[in-house]
């Protein structure tokens, strides 16, 4: 009876579910139409237009995408020009999500970060915690749990404070996704359930579908297929009511992996494809990662290898394209295997190590979610050594009672036998011989009792030093928390000082941009040739300075990752301080300054090619933006106990003691103006510094005020073992 259940059940979700054709909901339709009006109409005020932009990016963004993300934009305009920071950081956010959903990762923490900041300086409770949340769901797509957890928690906190239950909603999906993630399903259908529970009583039909799409994925995972058909059934239903384009591909792509489970290729191709289709409509590049990969599988399981290996390789291109670790690491696996069975075993060897790197890596990252574990293992254990404390006292109490009918019982025994005495001594001492033995006895029972009184004492003395023992681990690790607590809050503090310096410095030059475009786009008709040469100039400058800045943020990013490949070769100095002395020619003779390379021609040194360049392109840059005009640059080398040391000296306007005491440290970054009002953040210096040490060298400046610097920095002449 269940098989035939499970066959009728089959043909009508191919025939009704897999194969209809997702026509516009009417009711869809007619909202975005009013919306549009609303937004094209002369006489509506700024609010209004601002609501009915975001509105209509929410209801796009899993059908157009690009028109969705330009509708966020000109809400963000619009709110920016008149002033209205909360839809601004509302605007910030849906933008932030439209570009998750597009798979553009850093462009959407870039977004949702600034959101966040902005609900939280302008005290918005709902916005900060849905920014929270949207963050949660950025670090999940890239395999960051611990961290997506922690914006998850974050968010519920606040949301459970407010008792707002349509917010609270997402956010207990959200978390089910990231226990979903690390294999607990039991865990991860309890949060689903609960979430549905509030969609439904809010009706909430598109947050139904999140909800009953993922308890499809939970019950898929446990190996109930029926009741994942039956799941994902429903939410395609609702989704389809929606014309939710994305969400559509994601339960189609979903049905297409679990037929390919239950080894119904025909059906799985069927919806793997369609899903494949509706991806490349909205450019969801996550999605379609999955559902090529998917489809290799498939296809694979099909015995068609050269089409699975064609799959797998496209899936491994978008997925490295955006940085999605987890489906990298599953095209690795599979590629792996399947050169192994097309005993192309160098190929099958290469990607294994790919897949075990990967792997490694992950597992560096969720190494901070089992410190996490910890902690709440020692939450508990430390509940557990206050319980057995507790029951050490009673037992204390007990032996002291104990202690107290031993002694009064002691105490009666005497006056007993004070009233024999008395009794015998009465009776003319008849029975003085049997008095005596009794005496004995009693002098025995009673030396008994005081040795177990000793023993009782011994064992109390035992029992404290245990407790005091323990008392002083407790106060150990209290210690090494409040150590831990105070790293993490300097840490933090660091991070946020680097991204406002970055922010700040990032903003003058785009200003310089934004305000050159506006004039050549005002004034273009009545400037003259010098004038529009003049704008083009300075706005070549301006960027320029952002290109130099984003690439040494990029350059610092790759170092605090790890993501900086570090591959040291012998290197003739000469010919590189050559390169950049070529490159930075036309800035000196701007400034008049003369270059001089005074390196021996014969230098060679064990180094990354890579980091030194950027090394020395940042001292000359310096270099030149802080010499006067006219002046004279130069660069030297000598040799000194196996190390070269390369200096790079100007005659310009020099440090003060405290200026080059704070070039190290990123807590002191601070801009500082060249000669003709250059403009530098320090984060050049620091970056050499990195560059510097991570090749086993040192970095070091001279300098005194109105007299220039000389900056000199070392490096191997030989592989450092």
């Amino acid at each position: 009876m269940v098989v035939f259940r499970n066959f009728i059940f089959t043909l009508l979700l191919a025939g009704g579910v897999l194969f209809a054709i997702d026509n516009p909901s009417p009711l869809a339709s007619g909202r975005l139409d009013s919306l549009r009006q609303l937004v094209a109409q002369p006489g509506t005020n700024d609010t209004t237009r601002i609501d009915a932009l975001l509105h209509l990016s929410w209801d796009l963004k899993s059908i157009e995408p690009m028109e969705a993300l330009e509708y966020g934009k000109k809400a963000l305009e619009i709110a920016e020009e008149g002033n209205y920071p909360v839809k601004a950081a509302d605007a910030l956010r849906h933008i932030g999500v439209v570009y998750w959903q597009l798979g553009n990762f850093n462009m959407a923490m870039d977004f949702l970060q600034e959101s966040n900041i902005m609900f939280q300086r302008e005290g918005d409770q709902v916005g900060t915690a849905r920014t929270f949340s949207n963050i949660g769901l950025v670090f999940w797509e890239q395999g960051h749990y611990e961290k997506a957890l922690e914006n998850y928690f974050q968010a519920l906190r606040i949301l459970e404070n407010i008792e707002d239950q349509s917010v609270i909603a997402p956010v207990l999906n959200n978390i089910g996704l990231v226990y979903q993630s690390q294999g607990d399903f039991a865990l991860a259908g309890d949060f689903h359930l609960r979430s549905l529970e509030v969609k439904r009583a809010t009706n909430d039909e598109k947050g139904i579908a999140f909800s009953l799409n993922n308890l499809g994925v939970v019950k898929q995972q446990t190996g109930d297929y029926e009741t994942a058909l039956q799941y994902y059934s429903e939410a395609l239903a609702i989704r389809k009511k929606l014309l939710d384009k994305r969400e559509i591909a994601n339960t189609r792509s979903n049905i297409g992996y679990l037929y390919y489970l239950m080894g119904n290729s025909s059906f799985a191709l069927s919806n793997l494809n369609q899903a494949l289709e509706l991806y490349f409509e909205v450019n969801d590049q996550s999605g379609l990662a999955q559902t090529y990969h998917n489809l290799a599988l498939v296809n694979r399981q099909m015995g068609r290898l050269t089409q699975a290996t064609g799959y797998f390789e496209t899936s491994l291109e978008i997925a490295e394209n955006i940085g999605h670790s987890r489906i990298i690491a599953d095209n690795y696996l599979n590629l792996a295997s399947i050169s192994a069975m097309r005993r192309e075993y160098q190929k099958a060897y290469n990607y294994q190590k790919l897949y075990l790197n990967l792997r490694d890596s992950l597992f560096t990252r969720e190494s901070q979610q089992r410190i996490m574990e910890m902690q709440m293992m020692y939450d508990r254990e430390r509940k557990e050594s206050e319980i057995e404390l507790l029951r050490k006292t009673n037992q204390i109490n007990a032996l002291n009672l104990q202690k107290q009918s031993l002694l009064k019982n002691f105490l009666l025994g005497g006056v007993v036998l004070i009233l024999i005495l008395l009794f015998l001594l009465y009776n003319r001492f008849l029975f003085i011989t049997r008095s005596n033995r009794l005496l004995e006895r009693q002098k025995d029972e009673i030396s008994q009792n005081n040795q177990k009184l000793t023993e009782l004492n011994k064992t109390l003395l035992v029992q404290k030093q245990k407790v005091e023992e323990l008392n002083q681990r407790l106060n150990q690790t209290n210690q090494r928390l409040i150590e831990s607590e105070k790293h993490l809050i300097e840490t933090n503090a660091t991070k946020d000082k680097f991204f406002s310096i970055i922010s700040h410095d990032l903003r003058n030059p785009f200003a310089s941009i934004v305000s050159f475009s506006r004039i050549l786009k005002r004034d273009i008709q009545n400037l003259g040739e010098e004038e529009l040469q003049e704008l083009a100039r300075e706005l070549d400058k301006s960027v320029l300075k952002i290109n130099n800045l984003l690439e040494n943020l990029l350059q610092w990013s790759r170092t605090q990752t790890g993501k900086m490949k570090f591959h040291p070769e012998y290197l003739a100095v000469s010919d590189l301080i050559r390169d950049n002395i070529n490159l930075f020619s036309g800035n000196a003779r701007e400034k008049e300054i003369t270059l001089v390379d005074s390196v021996d021609p014969d230098l060679v040194v064990f180094a990354d090619q890579n980091m030194t360049n950027t090394l020395v392109r940042n001292l000359l840059s310096n270099a030149l933006k802080y010499s006067d005009a006219g002046s004279k640059i130069e660069v030297t080398s000598q040799v000194l106990n196996k190390m070269a040391h390369i200096s790079v000296k100007d005659n310009g306007v020099g440090m003060t003691r405290e200026q080059m005491d704070q070039l190290w440290s990123v807590n002191t970054i601070h801009t500082t103006y060249g000669t003709r009002d250059e403009k530098g953040s320090g984060l050049g210096l620091l970056l050499c510094k990195e560059f510097i040490e991570k090749q086993g060298g040192q970095i070091s400046v001279k300098s005194e005020k109105g007299k220039g610097s000389n900056f000199t920095f070392s490096l191997p002449l030989e592989k450092i073992d």
